[in-house]
């Protein structure tokens, strides 16, 4: 016979309930639940778990880290091993593909990270991703020009699809590199956030943080032009930012660097700029932070990260010229009157909900900080131009830069994006 509740009962149990799904949004939902309906999917490979889940051939996997093992393969003057991963399927069918990884390349050592997408019915060709080394006197750090087929193609830091050709699964695989028996990179994390590029920008109806408004995280300022090759060093000046900012907060004074060291350390010798997303973070990584690239739907993902003191890393693209587009991209307020890709930071959001940001393209460090409207500054960040492939662009691209082991948004946020 099936029991009722009487009317105290029931309503301590419901009660109850509630107190069960409130702490679910609150304490994070998981991964899946949190990328429901979502068309980022940012897979975090950081664990002995997940790292030591697919063949390890001459490498190993120790609490959370992948080194070449005691006997490395040889080619000529160099030894390696290999991590393959299995494979993956995000929560959504992408055409996008950006990789990030965490690793420490003592001298004589580097390592390259390939990416193969399932498409159709076939399993593409493996795509490098780039070269990684932290210093330069052994390898000149890179990605890879002419990686071009039918349906997919590599654009310094990004795989991505020729017109409306998606993919539904990838793997990985690590390579390790050194020119010494004695030594061998590590790698602690790979990351891989997936999209569907013509959804980017599209809301998925989180709602406004607005306790986050109001709030204005105290991040050095620094402008990039104020050096000789400033005009292109946006990427380098905003990562020497945050790092100064996780210095004042951690103590650690050696993440306090400069604008020209930094962009030293994330130069790319194929694509001969300082802007590859993957070499960015992959520098602050280097230097003891947590570090990745992913992708955010809206401006209240953002106001989560600012509620928990994490200053993020956006690309944005606008064009204040008359005549043009009319007023359909516009920044008002930017110091340049365009750009097709621009990196800068978000340190927080005024009363009203408008976007404080930190600017590198001022001309000198008394405009660095200013203020951009809410409605622009998230056409900027998340809406892309098209080209003759598709539609593409910066889709809300973020930097996820802060010490390991910080507390980070809760899940239910996230769709994906963390």
């Amino acid at each position: 016979m099936r029991g009722y509740l009487s009317t105290g009962r029931k309503l301590a149990y419901l009660g109850a309930l509630a107190l069960v799904v409130a702490s679910m949004f609150m304490f994070g939902a998981d991964k899946s639940e949190a990328a429901a309906g979502s068309y980022i999917d940012l897979d975090n490979h950081a664990s002995q778990k997940a790292l030591s889940a697919g063949r390890e051939d001459r490498v190993v996997v120790r609490r959370g880290t992948a080194r070449l093992g005691a006997s490395p393969h040889r080619s000529g003057s160099l030894y390696w091993g290999r991590l393959t991963s299995k494979v993956y399927r995000p929560s959504t069918k992408f055409d996008t593909v950006v990789p990030s990884w965490n690793a420490r390349t003592p001298a004589g050592t580097f390592i390259k990270t390939q990416v193969q997408v399932f498409s159709g019915s076939n399993w593409s060709r493996w795509f490098n991703m780039g070269v990684w080394a932290q210093g330069t006197r052994d390898i000149k750090r890179r990605s890879i020009n002419g990686q071009d087929t039918s349906r997919w193609q590599v654009n310094t830091d990004t795989l991505q699809s020729k017109g409306r050709v998606f993919a539904s699964a990838y793997r990985y695989r690590a390579t390790l590199y050194t020119k010494k028996r004695s030594a061998s990179p590590r790698i602690n994390a790979l990351s891989f956030v997936s999209s569907n590029s013509y959804r980017h920008g599209s809301s998925l109806d989180i709602p406004p943080l607005k306790r986050a408004w109001g709030k204005d995280l105290r991040v050095p300022v620094r402008s990039q032009m104020v050096y000789s090759q400033g005009e292109a060093w946006c990427s380098p000046t905003t990562l020497s930012m945050i790092m100064a900012y996780w210095a004042n907060k951690t103590g650690r004074r050696g993440l306090n660097q400069t604008v020209p060291t930094v962009a030293r350390g994330v130069y790319d010798y194929t694509y001969r700029g300082w802007g590859n997303w993957s070499f960015n973070t992959s520098y602050a990584a280097s230097r003891g932070l947590s570090a990745r690239v992913s992708r955010f739907s809206q401006l209240a993902q953002i106001e989560r990260w600012t509620d928990m003191g994490i200053p993020v890393t956006v690309s944005i693209a606008w064009d204040n010229r008359t005549g043009i587009y009319g007023t359909k991209y516009r920044l008002v307020g930017a110091p340049l009157q365009r750009s097709n890709g621009h990196i800068l930071l978000v340190r927080g959001f005024t009363r009203s909900g408008h976007v404080i940001v930190n600017d590198p393209a001022a001309s000198g460090k008394s405009g660095v900080r200013r203020v951009y409207r809410r409605n622009e500054f998230a056409r900027a960040w998340l809406k892309n131009h098209a080209n003759r492939y598709g539609n593409y662009g910066n889709g809300g691209v973020v930097y996820l830069v802060h010490p390991t082991g910080k507390r980070i948004p809760y899940q239910y946020a996230a769709r994906g994006s963390w």
